[in-house]
Order: C-alpha cells, then structure tokens, then sequence
C-alpha cells in the first residue's frame, strides 16, 4: 500500500498531471491521423525527455500511447480507416454502423470500450506489480520465442476460424499476408528474402503504409469512383457517454475481452494484434447473432476497442518488474 500511494502521491505533481493532459490530448489526435500513430509520436518526443524529469518524460510518452488508441478508432468509425494498425478490427463493425447512420453510438460504444480496458488493465497490473512483483521474474523467464510463436499461431488461426462461411479465402489471403511479412533481410544471418537484389526492399514492408495503403486508398478510390450520395445523418444522441450504459449489457464480452488484452499485454512480443483477434473472434462465438459480425454488430466494436487498450498498461508489467518490453512502443520507452 505504501507504493501506492507514493505512486499517487507523485501523479498528483502539477508538472506530471499537465504532462499527463498533454500526453493524453496530444495522443488523441496523432491517432486520429491515419498514417502517424504513436510510434512516430513518441520517437519525435524522445530528444525532448532529455530536458525533463524522468517521471514527468515517462508519464508524458504513457498518455501519448494510451490515447492513441481511442484516436484511431475515431477515422475507423467515421471514414472506414484506421488511424493506427491496431484498429483496423473496428473498421469491420464501426464504419457499418456510420453507413447506418448510427456513428455517434459507434464512437460512444469505441470510447466506452476504451475507458473500460484501460481501467481494467490498470487495476490488474497495479495488483500484479503490488502483490506479485517479487515472483514475477521467475515468471517472465518460462515465456520464450517458442511460446510467442504458438500465441501468434493461435491468434492466426482464430482469424480464420472468425470467418466461418469464407474460410478457405481467408486462410488464403492469411498465407499471401504472411508471404508477404517474409520481404526483407534476415537481421541476424543477412540472408535476403524475396528482395530480388532490390535494396528498399531490405527492411521488408511498412506495417503502417500497408494499412494506409489497404483502407485508406482503397476507400478513396470507392469514394472517387462512387455516386455522389449524402450520407446518412449521424446524430449524437446521449453524447459519447450513452455508450456507458450500453456497455453493460455486453459487459461478458468486455471483461473477456479486457482480460485477453491484459494478458496478451504481458506477454513479451503479443500485442494488441493477437489480442483483438482473440477477442474478435470470441465474442463472435458467444453472439447470438454472429452473422451480423462485420455489418455493425456492437460486440464487434467493443471487443476490438477493450482488448487494445487493455494492452498498454499490461505492456508496462514485463517493463517495470523484468525490464522487459512488452512490445514495440514500451521498448521505446526504456530510454527514459
């Protein structure tokens, strides 16, 4: 208890909680922006934590990859494009639900989703770090490449099986994805992949330009080559906090999915990637109507959006008590 409240003792600092707000602020419109994302972000706000104390540099970079997420779903929902990768699931249920003209509930159900996996999150890895912290390095050492391997391969193959009538093409269109994340150099052999001796073809593709190349162009090309059409009026009934409450009535599928982000957050390498699909996947077993899965379906959206933001406070657990990244951005982070 001790720490505890010696950690919120410092969070109340003025100078931590406008770091926060900036973090937070700033967060939720570089997510917003397709092509950026928090990467970017916190790699250009990296030489400024020179300048700052630790504390405040880290809560800084934390509320730029916190808010983030919540930022992508915003272009997701309205205009079919993630505004980072980790959300290109709820572009499946949430532009449908803007085609509808219902995209004020899909962004009350994203940021109510949201705010229920991060606070999820947080409290289990505060419990985790507070209760179980001394027996957690002797944890983080039986997790290896093998067991990230297995966890992604399970990941892979619930994406499948989450596409029941189309399997076959989705298996396929999985295995041409994967061929293609094969493009590259080898870091540790410098054995060339697929590069045909062209040389920007070293680093393999660009996880965020392939997104932007997938949903983005594609759907200004649709938009370009469409009929001109108004669209349907999108009314902001309740304001962003109407999907508290709808929250509830999906709270199995929530917790599900808060706890598979959670967990998946700990895990070294996962990432929201397997979380959401996991989760994805899940609730669409769970639904009562699971045809309805990728035309608007409200658990869709939620489970998405409560496994990617239960990840970063997880990602934290490896970090703080192993010094371990759980994945990419909280690697970058370790500089601080």
């Amino acid at each position: 208890m001790d720490a505890l409240w010696l950690g919120l003792s410092n969070l109340l600092q003025p100078a931590v909680m406008l770091a926060l707000g900036i973090g937070a602020i700033g967060g939720l419109m570089i997510g917003a922006i397709p092509g950026i994302g928090p990467a970017i972000a916190i790699a250009i706000l990296l030489p400024a934590t020179v300048f700052l104390d630790d504390l405040v540099s880290l809560v800084l970079l934390l509320g730029v990859y916190g808010s983030s997420m919540y930022g992508g779903a915003i272009p997701a929902i309205l205009i079919n494009t993630p505004g980072t990768p980790v959300n290109a699931l709820t572009t499946y249920d949430g532009y449908a639900m803007t085609q509808r003209g219902e995209a004020g509930r899909g962004l009350s159900l994203a940021y109510s989703a949201s705010f229920f996996g991060g606070s999820f999150s947080i409290l289990v890895a505060l419990s985790a770090l507070i209760l179980f912290g001394p027996y957690l390095r002797d944890l983080g050492a039986l997790f290896g490449q093998r067991d990230i391997f297995m966890a992604a391969l399970l990941g892979a193959v619930l994406l499948i099986l989450a596409h029941r009538q189309t399997m076959v093409i989705a298996a396929l269109l999985f295995g041409i994805g994967f061929m293609i994340s094969l493009i590259g150099r080898q870091s540790l052999k410098r054995i060339d992949r697929y590069t045909f001796d062209f040389e920007y073809l070293y680093a393999g593709f660009n996880l965020i330009v392939v997104i932007v190349g997938i949903f983005a162009i594609s759907q200004a090309l649709y938009l370009l080559t469409g009929k001109d059409a108004d669209p349907p009026e999108a009314r902001m009934k309740g304001g962003l906090f109407r999907g508290l409450g709808e929250l509830r009535k999906y709270k199995i599928v929530a917790t599900i999915s808060a706890a598979y982000g959670t967990v998946m957050g700990i895990i070294p390498g996962v990432g929201e990637f397997v979380a959401q699909f996991f989760s994805y996947s899940t609730a669409r077993f769970l639904s009562k109507t699971p045809t309805q899965f990728g035309h608007g379906a409200p658990e869709g959206l939620i489970a998405s959006e409560t496994a990617n933001n239960a990840v970063p406070a997880a990602a934290m657990i490896p970090l703080l008590a192993l010094g371990v990244p759980g994945e990419a951005l909280t690697a970058m982070m370790m500089v601080v």
